[in-house]
């Protein structure tokens, strides 16, 4: 039966889809049109849509809203995200410099591969690669064992000072980069680990300890304490209990923690260019170098980024099971 009501709910969600779309297709115009649309009015004229597409389909069927929304946002973030990637870092990394002096190209007019062999060709760009690859699997397997077994002692047993120890890992997480990096790098320079491998990898895992260390924390409390109790009832010792039941029913929490401590070690900057005089370039300061405001040239920057992105890109494919898994279950806060 039709009913004002659900007329009512009807117009108000037509009314909430025609909101979205007319907002899509006004910002996206801009790119063949030039008159301005501000940000600012797209967003809003979006999420105004949004609530209106929202109320009015739960009041027409119990739950379609929330899943017609979430559908709705989903694409938009793909479509934020996925679109800019394509666009500016593929496709411009194909250009040729020529073609920039023509105009913006969605599709370069001749794809080339030309920066791509020239970027292999600057000496401290395919070096920072594979430092950057050897620094930050390195620094990723071993903050994570040592967050490891810190974030298991923090939890789970009681000691004097453990409320200090757990809130001094979490301040240190949140002080500032340079604060950290003075008084490492005056360590390192006693300890001649400046401009070295090993000191570019303990300098990685000071920064992204506190935070893994944190994260594991927290997976290890949501473990059901009775079931540890259960293996040192049955003679398993503390390490066993954590071997053979702690670590297994956390895999995808470590696992998801291990992929952000090597996303941090990767896109790390201030660290590795400081550490930096000349035999360990790292990847990220030497993106920066090509960076120059006169001579740069963007084809090649975007060929650097995606480079850049490729490993992460990699490794989020093959660790999404885990990587789902654990933010589900509250590896990520």
């Amino acid at each position: 039966m039709n009913t004002p009501h659900d007329r009512r709910a009807r117009l108000m969600a037509w009314a909430g889809a025609a909101l979205v779309m007319a907002a899509l297709v006004l910002e996206f115009s801009q790119l063949v049109v030039d008159w301005p649309f501000p940000f600012w009015a797209w967003i809003l004229t979006t999420v105004a849509g949004l609530t209106l597409l929202w109320r009015g389909l739960d009041q027409l069927h119990i739950g379609m809203g929330a899943r017609a929304v979430a559908a709705a946002l989903a694409f938009l973030i793909v479509l934020l995200i996925v679109v800019p990637f394509v666009v500016v870092v593929v496709l411009g990394s194909l250009q040729r410099p020529v073609d920039l002096l023509t105009g913006p190209h969605l599709i370069p007019p001749q794809p080339t591969l030309d920066q791509y062999f020239r970027l292999f060709n600057i000496a401290y760009l395919s070096e920072g690669l594979r430092n950057s690859l050897i620094v930050s699997t390195t620094s990723a397997v071993l903050a994570t064992l040592l967050a490891l077994l810190g974030g298991y002692a923090i939890a789970s047993l009681r000691f004097p000072g453990r409320r200090a120890v757990y809130t001094s890992v979490m301040l240190i997480y949140m002080l500032p980069g340079i604060a950290l990096l003075v008084p490492l790098v005056a360590i390192f320079r006693s300890l001649r680990l400046i401009d070295t491998l090993p000191g570019m990898v303990l300098g990685h895992i000071a920064l992204i300890l506190p935070l893994v260390t944190w994260l594991l924390v927290s997976a290890f409390e949501g473990v059901e304490p009775d079931l540890e109790h259960a293996a040192r009832i049955d003679g398993a010792g503390r390490f066993d209990a954590l071997r053979r039941v702690v670590i297994p029913l956390t895999v995808p929490s470590i696992a998801t923690t291990a992929v952000f401590a090597f996303v941090l070690s990767w896109n790390e900057l201030l660290f590795s260019r400081v550490l930096y005089v000349s035999s360990t370039p790292m990847l990220a300061p030497s993106i920066v170098n090509l960076m120059d405001p006169i001579n740069r040239v963007e084809p090649q920057l975007s060929a650097a980024g995606l480079i850049a992105s490729v490993p992460v890109l990699i490794l989020a494919l093959v660790m999404q099971r885990y990587l789902i898994r654990g933010i589900g279950e509250g590896a990520v806060i």
